[in-house]
């Protein structure tokens, strides 16, 4: 059983898993993983679901705050309370169609009852009117109401990292809330990072790692559906092991990657664009590049053999390396040499360093381990497109097409 299935049993499996059960109330619970991992991606489209069923049987709430865009702990609260309340008076579906509503309400919860509009927020409001809307949404969060944090690299600065961790506390002791914070690893920084060790040690009850595999990853996005039932990326359903194969290949553990790569290959798909194993593999493979480095790289034949470049690295070249045939030679061996990103620039500068000693002075040595210096992104770059050979079997017109596609968004039939 792999990670993912192991959390996805251990927290909603059945009645009596972690979440699901009241062991887990007034317990904080920190689920993390690295950064792209699919941590959130995981938790909304296969915990969230089965948590807002199973929550609405209990009449209790479920809630998803995000952080993100949120400057005041005032502000996370009232988000929280409106969605409580929501999901006293609608259910599941209000609790879906209404988070967008009241995400960015702004004003105390005191004074909510009585500026809220809320019968613009959920049906049969008429019924309930007369009740009283804070203890409406105390009763749904209290003793088993599940509030989950997410986008905690992306709070607010204003936000205080112990007053934070001071109302999830409320929520969990006073309350009697489940509560969830999803995070990635090493998300906070100086400061803010030995406050988070402290205060986490003192407030988090259990740690969750989330470490899934890249074919789990890419399984829970490539099947994923849409809100009429119907897979997202069924286009592609003849192509899946290929695609695999070819992100297993990378090493790329990514979720936004993989939506991207996914997404592009289905408008490909749409505008009837010639597709085979080869073009397929060529255009995940430039689609990946271009993200993790945001540089496109053109091949052309020297000496019987393909070489790896670009446009950066041609000009730099042209106008500093007129006539230094050697120096061209060197950097294009160098750069034909795939190796890991690690030692790439180590490489090249050893090599750059070591021919250029027999023949300039210092100073010319040094501007080109500083050009080198200065385009990290492009020779990476080269040097992805030099360990895949991703324009293997692909034709000049066909990369050139690719290549436009991948670095303009836009894909026209021709």
């Amino acid at each position: 059983m792999s990670n993912q299935q192991r959390l996805e049993e251990y927290l909603v499996g059945n009645e009596k898993s972690y979440l699901k059960d009241d062991i887990s109330n007034g317990k904080v619970i920190m689920l993390s993983g690295k950064w792209g991992s699919g941590k959130t991606h995981f938790w909304k489209n296969i915990i969230e679901k089965d948590l807002i069923e199973s929550q609405t049987k209990k009449q209790k709430a479920y809630v998803y705050s995000s952080l993100y865009g949120n400057r005041t702990i005032d502000k996370i609260e009232d988000n929280i309370y409106a969605q409580a309340y929501l999901c006293s008076v609608g259910g599941k579906n209000a609790v879906i169609s209404g988070y967008e509503k009241v995400k960015d309400f702004g004003k105390r919860f005191g004074s909510f009852c009585s500026l809220l509009d809320v019968s613009k927020l959920v049906d049969g409001i008429d019924d309930i009117q007369q009740k009283n809307i804070k203890k409406s949404a105390l009763s749904y969060l209290e003793n088993g109401g599940i509030v989950c944090f997410d986008d905690f690299e992306r709070k607010s600065k204003d936000i205080d990292l112990n007053d934070l961790f001071g109302f999830i506390s409320h929520l969990a002791i006073d309350l009697n809330c489940k509560v969830v914070i999803i995070l990635n690893d090493d998300v906070f920084e100086g400061k803010e990072k030995n406050v988070f060790s402290r205060v986490k040690e003192k407030s988090v009850s259990k740690f969750l790692k989330y470490e899934p595999s890249i074919r789990d990853l890419f399984k829970s996005i490539i099947f994923e559906k849409d809100n009429s039932d119907k897979f997202k990326y069924s286009k592609l359903r003849k192509y899946v092991k290929i695609i695999l194969k070819i992100i297993e290949d990378t090493q790329e553990l990514n979720a936004r990657i993989y939506i991207q790569v996914l997404d592009n290959l289905v408008e490909w798909c749409d505008k009837k664009q010639e597709i085979n194993d080869n073009i397929l593999r060529c255009l995940i493979l430039v689609n990946i590049n271009f993200i993790l480095y945001h540089k496109i790289v053109t091949s052309s034949i020297k000496q019987e053999r393909v070489v790896y470049d670009n446009l950066d690295i041609k000009r730099y070249c042209i106008k500093n390396m007129e006539n230094d045939a050697k120096f061209i030679k060197l950097f294009n061996d160098t750069m034909d040499i795939a190796c890991s990103k690690k030692s790439i620039i180590k490489r090249l500068i050893d090599e750059v360093s070591q021919v250029r000693k027999e023949i300039y002075n210092q100073s010319v040595i040094d501007n080109s381990i500083k050009f080198i210096n200065e385009n990290h992104s492009n020779i990476y770059a080269i040097n992805f497109a030099t360990m895949f050979s991703f324009d293997e079997n692909v034709s000049k017109r066909e990369l050139n097409k690719i290549n436009n596609f991948i670095e303009t968004g836009i894909l026209i039939n021709e």
